[in-house]
């Protein structure tokens, strides 16, 4: 599950950028195509989180706050990068929306990488 997981985050994180500069340079078609696929992968990310979160809490691997903790900001990078590709679709793109996307991208890697354990 855990692959899954990172596949579908790692994927994601791709393909936001790809579909943010075919917005950038006014590739509707594609762009909306590949936004599309994105939101199928926000899906997936969101269900193997959930299911993570589930395992670990049966195992009582590890204490319930840092998972809610992460949990929140995984919705929040999600959110952050609907919002950026929204924004940069109809051209009233904010300098503090990447500010917020990245700040929870780097906490989101720091729970998941340091605070939260890989494996049971």
């Amino acid at each position: 599950m855990l692959h899954m997981h990172v596949f579908s985050w790692g994927m994601a994180l791709i393909l936001f950028f790809v579909t943010y500069s075919l917005y950038k340079i006014k590739n509707k078609k594609i762009s909306k195509i590949l936004h599309m696929i994105l939101r199928l992968l926000y899906v997936t990310t969101i269900f193997s989180g959930a299911a993570l979160i589930y395992l670990w809490i049966q195992a009582s691997a590890v204490n319930i706050g840092p998972l809610i903790v992460k949990g929140v900001l995984g919705l929040a990078v999600i959110g952050q990068m609907e919002l950026m590709l929204y924004g940069e679709k109809r051209n009233e793109l904010k300098k503090t929306r990447w500010i917020t996307f990245v700040l929870a991208l780097a906490l989101v890697f720091y729970y998941g990488y340091s605070v939260l354990p890989m494996s049971f």
